[in-house]
């Protein structure tokens, strides 16, 4: 049943984001096309103007990815879809659990589309040989790959944690009779400021643990093995609270969900 569910979930996230695919990879075909004319100067301007509006666009892609995550995740569950959603005979459960899986491949679906957008629009002969060579040299003791790697899943980890945080404020929101919306952002910012409070808490708690470290990063004797474990850390402490926001999303959908 998590199949159907998962499959149902990606159709009706891609609705919303196929109309965001399709302008970056306008905006790119469009910087392909001008930049074969580009020693015309009205031409260029144009050029750079596409390039301009392209650099927002992936900017945005992610923001907007998350924040269609977020309204799905509220419409479906808890208002316009929710009397039929929570018929079917599908626990709480995989209903969550499939929005967090659609919501991670979708992430890796608009990673997708802006990076094959970036090769349309800037691919040159030699492109990927230059990459893979960068990406192969070392840098204080470590391959760069490894580190891009490492950062991506750290990255992918705190995004999907944010997200969570989110839904988990809405299921709380939501188990109120009135003010829902209402009941849900304050529970954000409570979360969020929270979330700020122990970060640095644990900072501190890493400084004193370990001063030596923020020496050598301030002399740059640092080797990129003790930055990333001090990213992993807080990479840990970060998947933790997402599992929390995951049970806490849980458990007020199944047992105070509010739907009146």
């Amino acid at each position: 049943m998590l199949g159907k569910v998962l499959k149902y979930d990606i159709k009706a996230l891609s609705r919303y984001l196929i109309p965001l695919y399709a302008v970056i990879l306008g905006l790119s075909l469009m910087i392909r096309f001008l930049s074969l004319f580009d020693d015309v100067s009205i031409i260029a301007i144009v050029l750079g103007l596409m390039i301009l509006a392209l650099v927002f666009a992936v900017g945005f892609s992610f923001l907007l990815t998350g924040i269609f995550n977020i309204k799905y995740y509220l419409e479906n569950l808890f208002k316009d879809e929710a009397y039929l959603t929570h018929t079917l005979p599908v626990k709480k459960g995989t209903l969550l659990l499939s929005k967090v899986l659609a919501c991670v491949i979708i992430i890796i679906m608009t990673f997708i589309c802006v990076l094959f957008s970036l090769l349309i629009a800037f691919y040159k002969e030699g492109f990927f040989s230059e990459i893979f060579k960068i990406l192969g040299e070392s840098y204080a003791g470590m391959e760069i790959y490894k580190f891009v790697l490492y950062m991506g899943i750290y990255g992918i980890i705190g995004y999907l944690t944010t997200i969570l945080m989110v839904y988990a404020a809405i299921s709380i929101g939501h188990s109120k009779s009135s003010n829902k919306i209402v009941s849900s952002v304050i529970w954000g910012l409570i979360f969020y400021f929270g979330i700020e409070f122990l970060n640095l808490g644990l900072l501190f708690i890493v400084m004193a643990a370990e001063p030596s470290f923020i020496m050598n990063l301030e002399n740059n004797t640092f080797m990129m093995s003790d930055l990333l474990n001090f990213f992993t850390i807080f990479m840990v402490f970060i998947a933790i609270l997402g599992g929390i926001f995951y049970y806490i999303s849980y458990r007020f959908m199944n047992k105070r969900l509010n739907l009146e």
